[in-house]
């Protein structure tokens, strides 16, 4: 039996014989598109009618994203030149893999908003190129990864998927927060688009101004929800598949159940690393597809589960075994961002309801750090909480981490706003602790994006002054004081660091690390060395005790602390 032709019949012969065209309005600073047609039409309609935002949006941002991402790898005069030939090369490997509808959606989209299709296809093929070349450098035998880290590999994703006896009213809940780079442009340009293709089912996704395709966060009318996790520290890479975010948009279209999305799934082979969550609001069942270019992993939901947390870390203990646990910081986060989903749907057993799932998204963890254990990051670009039973969903608006603001809620059935469902808060309101995380989102986007470290150190200060018993922030200071060739205020900074304390001992261990190169840089070899040694009695991660032991070999050089790739996501540096 073809399960797609079936589903398409069904979505034909259900959807009666009219529905509205085309349409744009904005909804609590949100975009919301209705499009309808070929791949083509629907393409183009979107350029269209965000023709004004998609220039600001992601795939612009997106283009060149490489070229800036990998522009302190050790490549010296070179660099300029390299990665923006590499992203060409590659990115052209990838949009080989590309099927015809993508490239006839895309190039709607180029002729709808006014821009060069080349433009948008190397946009798009980013991510893909990312992946590639992350794994690449991760294979080079001696060779630390040389991604910029600070915006490169800080990507998380969480979902939390509750159903039957954990909810208050028995439905399937899906939560959702998307973690990617973009914190300027992507909840800017947030957008709700409800797609009609002309086969297959309706579906709605939650994306961004220039973003057309339903392959990363989506729902659609047969009652399936559909996210996707990346998994970026794994060397396991191969040019020749199917670009992400493609064959997501076929389950949308195409699948009624969660046997035809497995269908669907491992037809395809991918470039990278990613995993597939596949919610069917109707049976109350999970699909999680766990993939790399050389191996598929179904995994079901069992009859006595009523509860499934994600983040980024496979499940598969084969997968699993490709994953290099290269930056501590960021594997702690992954584990912390399950166990604490995990824990909070546990709490909520037989209450949970579309306001604490978005509570859920919104939490900043227990454990005293910001950083360290938060489901709400820097890098939280859009939220979403969908009802894939009868078709309603709550989108957040504003700033990252966009789980702090509302969730306006649409449903898929009107494909319009909704607002008799309620809206709903992933946070509480105002308090010092808030302001100082978006003064420290405001440095993020000043060192990043605008270049301006000057600013940058001054809003990381200001967060420091707010929000004093973050010690992350203190220590962040001192990096960033520390690059500028400032060892005096970089010291300062880090002594706030250490007396404030942390939870990690592997984060204690960092502190006397930079602590020492400070006074390395200073002149003050004596404190250096008492410091190293510190940093050496802790439980630490591999690269800071060898670092440490470097340390005690020679000094710290004012040159060496220039070339410090500083990571924003949890204010580390993940090659001391």
């Amino acid at each position: 039996m073809n399960h797609g032709a079936a589903a398409q019949t069904r979505a034909a012969t259900d959807r009666g014989a009219t529905r509205a065209g085309p349409s744009h309005l904005r909804v609590a600073g949100l975009h919301v598109i209705r499009v309808r047609g070929s791949f083509y039409e629907m393409g183009h309609q979107h350029g269209a009618m965000l023709r004004e935002e998609v220039p600001r949006g992601p795939l612009p941002y997106y283009r060149t994203y490489v070229e800036r991402l990998m522009g302190e790898a050790h490549l010296g005069a070179l660099s300029p030149l390299m990665w923006p030939a590499l992203q060409r090369i590659v990115g052209s490997r990838v949009a080989r893999g590309m099927p015809e509808f993508a490239m006839e959606t895309l190039r709607g989209l180029a002729d709808g908003a006014g821009l060069p299709f080349d433009a948008i296809l190397e946009g798009a093929t980013m991510p893909d190129t990312l992946v590639w070349l992350a794994a690449k450098l991760q294979k080079m035998a001696g060779v630390p990864p040389a991604v910029r880290h600070r915006v490169a590999l800080g990507l998380g994703c969480t979902s939390a998927i509750a159903w039957g006896d954990a909810t208050r009213d028995g439905k399937l809940l899906h939560a959702r927060n998307t973690d990617y780079h973009g914190v300027g442009c992507w909840p800017r340009t947030a957008t709700v688009v409800f797609s009609e293709p002309q086969q297959g089912h309706r579906y709605v996704s939650v994306t961004a101004a220039g973003l057309p395709l339903g392959g990363f966060t989506a729902m659609n009318e047969a009652g399936l929800s559909l996210v996707v996790h990346q998994h970026m520290f794994t060397d396991r890479a191969r040019l020749g598949g199917m670009p992400i975010g493609l064959v997501g948009d076929i389950v949308m279209r195409e699948a009624s159940t969660l046997d035809e999305a497995e269908a669907i799934l491992r037809r395809h082979r991918p470039i990278g690393c990613w995993t597939y969550l596949v919610a069917d609001g109707r049976s109350r069942q999970v699909l999680c597809w766990e993939e790399n270019p050389e191996r598929q992993v179904s995994l079901r939901t069992g009859d006595d589960a009523s509860t499934f947390p994600y983040a980024n870390i496979y499940l598969d203990p084969d997968l699993g075994a490709t994953e290099t646990a290269f930056y501590g910081s960021y594997w702690r986060h992954n584990e912390r961002r399950y166990a604490r989903a995990d824990a909070l749907m546990r709490e909520g057993h037989g209450a949970l309801d579309p306001q604490s799932m978005a509570r859920i998204l919104g939490d900043t963890g227990d454990d005293g750090c910001r950083l360290s254990g938060s489901i709400a990051m820097l890098l939280t670009v859009a939220s979403v909480v969908f009802r894939p039973e009868d078709g309603v969903l709550w989108v957040a608006s504003g700033e990252t981490p966009t789980s702090h603001g509302t969730f306006i809620p649409f449903d898929l059935a009107t494909e319009a706003h909704a607002p008799q469902r309620g809206t709903l808060t992933g946070a509480d309101g105002d308090s010092n602790a808030a302001t100082a995380f978006e003064c420290f989102r405001r440095a993020y986007l000043a060192h990043v994006d605008d270049g301006d470290p000057a600013e940058a150190r001054r809003l990381v200060a200001r967060a420091c002054e707010l929000d004093a018993s973050q010690a992350v922030y203190h220590a962040l200071s001192g990096l960033l004081s520390l690059r500028a060739g400032e060892p005096g205020s970089a010291g300062e900074a880090l002594d706030r660091a250490l007396s404030t304390g942390h939870r990690d001992p592997e984060r204690i261990a960092s502190f006397h690390l930079w602590r020492a190169r400070a006074a390395d840089i200073g002149g003050d070899r004596a404190t250096a060395l008492r410091h190293y040694r510190r940093s050496l009695g802790y439980d630490a991660d591999p690269p800071v005790h060898r670092a440490a032991g470097r340390g005690l070999r020679r000094p710290f050089s004012r040159g060496r602390a220039r070339r410090i790739s500083v990571d924003f996501t949890f204010a580390d540096v993940p090659a001391p």
